[in-house]
């Protein structure tokens, strides 16, 4: 789990940035037969412009592909609800935690990836390509924390990455979908999440040490040197 949940959130953030309800915009997984539909004289529909696609590259890189103890043994997170007393020391707590039956943990395991999205804007006109361009790139340089939310156990687990705009800008206006030349302009600006990870939230039993010994096994010779 954990790459739908990036192109969700990331389309929630540019949504949220349309305050004038102006765009159309679309998620990765709506990008990909954009044109098609509107080429199928079934589904055909005027493109209302402005519109704003965000795709995803299929490559997903996984930055790191050896066994690491974030792979496999991870940060671990109580999975049995277990209510506190208001008052209760982190001793008590803990008391009542271990004491809790059959309490079990999940261990958030996690492996890093990196993401690469295109974000196209398609305008009728150049000026107002190029004032929506300048919108974006302010908003996506100044605000490019993007917060995750992990589902497990009816509850979520956050994490927060970083967006980052990679610094060449195109203007791709000349794409073979268009039926004449000053049909529209396109501007696409290349994005990437590299701190970004896939999940996976196994559950473990909890173990308690009910009680300890200490065995000495030193020997004669090295009881008489410690003396």
């Amino acid at each position: 789990m954990a790459i739908r949940f990036y192109d969700e959130a990331l389309y929630e953030k540019i949504k949220a940035w349309d305050s004038d309800n102006r765009l159309t915009i679309l998620k990765p997984q709506d990008v990909v037969d954009l044109f098609e539909q509107i080429a199928d004289q079934k589904y055909d529909k005027p493109l209302q412009l402005p519109l704003v696609t965000l795709s995803r590259e299929p490559t997903v890189s996984i930055l790191s592909t050896n066994k690491k103890p974030l792979t496999f043994d991870g940060k671990r997170i109580n999975h049995t609800t277990v209510e506190f007393e208001p008052g209760m020391t982190e001793e008590q707590k803990l008391d009542k935690i271990y004491d809790t039956p059959n309490l079990k943990a999940a261990s958030l395991n996690a492996i890093p990836i990196q993401l690469n999205y295109q974000l196209d804007i398609f305008t009728r006109r150049y000026d107002e390509g190029d004032e929506y361009l300048r919108n974006f790139i302010f908003q996506l340089i100044n605000y490019p924390k993007l917060k995750i939310e992990v589902p497990y156990n009816k509850n979520k687990v956050e994490h927060v990455c970083t967006i980052r705009i990679l610094p060449n800008v195109e203007d791709t206006s000349q794409i073979p979908q268009k039926l004449f030349k000053d049909q529209f302009t396109r501007w696409t600006i290349k994005l990437e999440i590299d701190d970004a990870y896939l999940w996976s939230i196994p559950i473990q039993p909890v173990w308690k040490v009910v009680e300890t010994q200490v065995v000495s096994r030193t020997t004669n010779r090295e009881e008489e040197i410690i003396s």
